[in-house]
């Protein structure tokens, strides 16, 4: 069975909250970050690894006792895609998978993201491209998972996040539908979260 790792994304700024980090805001029991990386450690991958920059230490801190890997990102204001490509350095030899999610998207389930994990798992093959991500509305959403075999073009990939790379190999993707357009909200404005925020 193809093991899989989990990259998220927790470095980013977040300028349109002010002075506030999005990820350290209260959600549930915990934070932002914990909770969404905790549905990471409760899924059916094999590796988790989250990816630091901005307020590195207070990130940290959020995630104590959790079973991650942490990976620095120096360069982080650089944008997303920097963070992607310092945590495939540092993913498991073993992994033939990678799923990238993003810090900030706190509703997403722990069945959604072992639906994708399940699928890649159902469609992997050793040499073959392979894309899998959830689709609402019409709409690709993350977190998507690539195959390894991506990972040159990851590397070398410019711009921001990898959108281009997966419309570029629509031929490779998995798009696994999903009905809940609510679980994709992502916190970006403190309205955004006085709005999401569970009560």
């Amino acid at each position: 069975m193809p093991k899989i790792s989990i990259i998220v994304l927790a470095a980013g700024s977040s300028c349109r909250m002010g002075e506030v980090n999005k990820l350290l805001l209260p959600w549930n029991h915990a934070t932002i970050i914990r909770h969404l990386v905790e549905v990471c450690t409760q899924s059916h991958a094999d590796e988790v690894l989250v990816v630091l920059g901005h307020q590195s230490l207070k990130v940290k801190n959020a995630l104590q006792s959790l079973d991650v890997k942490f990976v620095d990102n120096p360069i982080f204001e650089k944008g997303m895609l920097s963070s992607i490509q310092a945590g495939i350095m540092e993913i498991s030899p073993e992994s033939e998978g990678w799923m990238i999610f993003l810090g900030d998207q706190p509703k997403l389930s722990l069945s959604l993201v072992n639906r994708l994990i399940e699928q890649f798992r159902k469609h992997y093959g050793s040499e073959k491209d392979l894309i899998v991500l959830p689709v609402c509305d019409g709409i690709r959403r993350n977190p998507v998972i690539f195959s390894k075999t991506f990972k040159q073009r990851l590397l070398d990939h410019q711009g921001e996040g990898g959108k281009a790379l997966i419309e570029s190999h629509r031929d490779s993707m998995i798009e696994v539908a999903v009905d809940d357009a609510n679980m994709f909200e992502d916190v970006d404005t403190p309205q955004e979260y006085n709005l999401l925020k569970p009560e």
